[in-house]
């Protein structure tokens, strides 16, 4: 499993910051990225440039995944027996979260409330964007099997529980506009009582944070690994 499996994450982790390289470069550079494709860059042309890009690297022995998870690697070719799936799992799921922050700006806002922000103004999309940032952040130390990893990873979920409370106690109705106008964004309709019952739901977001925990508490730590 471990042989074929951290090779393949590996490769995934490089295909999700280039794509997300790729993302942001065709938002910032919109002329010349439809001078060059004749009309707006499709989304299946965003992931052919990124598979590009992806194998160009490899071939010049360039990959940040395999530096996040040159730790895993080592202890598996040293015949080590320490459980790694917490890590990669959870690292995965911050490294992730951390680049789909960073692409958060670059689409309409749907006014999705944190920590008492509801306007999407530059201080509330700062704040999500360094929010952001420290996941993935926290990410990278899980991958790496870094010391500090799950102290600042936990503090990462506290933020996160206290933000959604916040949410559910104070912004109900910012909250149904805001899965409206994310819809809407997105070219979908969505009638108000649909909105109504997925808000219903925010509370079960605790049981997905509580998951989180348990995994982050079978995390391991590697001292003096960075």
């Amino acid at each position: 499993m471990r042989k074929y499996g951290i090779p393949l994450l590996s490769l995934f982790l490089d295909f999700l910051w280039i794509n997300t390289v790729v993302g942001l470069a065709i938002y910032l550079l919109p002329t010349l990225a439809e001078t060059a494709f004749d009309v707006p860059v499709p989304w299946s042309a965003q992931i052919v440039i990124s598979l590009v890009l992806l194998s160009i690297g490899r071939l010049l022995d360039l990959s940040v995944g395999e530096y996040l998870l040159s730790n895993a690697v080592t202890e598996w070719e040293a015949g080590g027996r320490l459980r790694q799936w917490p890590n990669l799992l959870l690292g995965t799921a911050g490294f992730l979260s951390g680049l789909k922050e960073l692409e958060r700006w670059t689409a309409p806002g749907s006014g999705v409330p944190f920590l008492f922000m509801v306007e999407e103004t530059p201080l509330k999309i700062g704040v999500l964007m360094i929010y952001g940032a420290l996941y993935g952040l926290g990410g990278i130390l899980l991958l790496r099997f870094a010391a500090g990893a799950k102290l600042f990873n936990a503090a990462l979920l506290a933020v996160g529980a206290v933000a959604m409370a916040v949410n559910i106690l104070f912004f109900h109705d910012a909250m149904v506009t805001a899965i409206i106008t994310r819809n809407e964004n997105q070219g979908r309709e969505i009638t108000l009582e649909a909105a109504e019952r997925a808000v219903a739901l925010s509370p079960y977001g605790f049981v997905l944070l509580g998951v989180m925990a348990a995994v982050l508490y079978f995390c391991r730590e590697r001292r003096g690994t960075a």
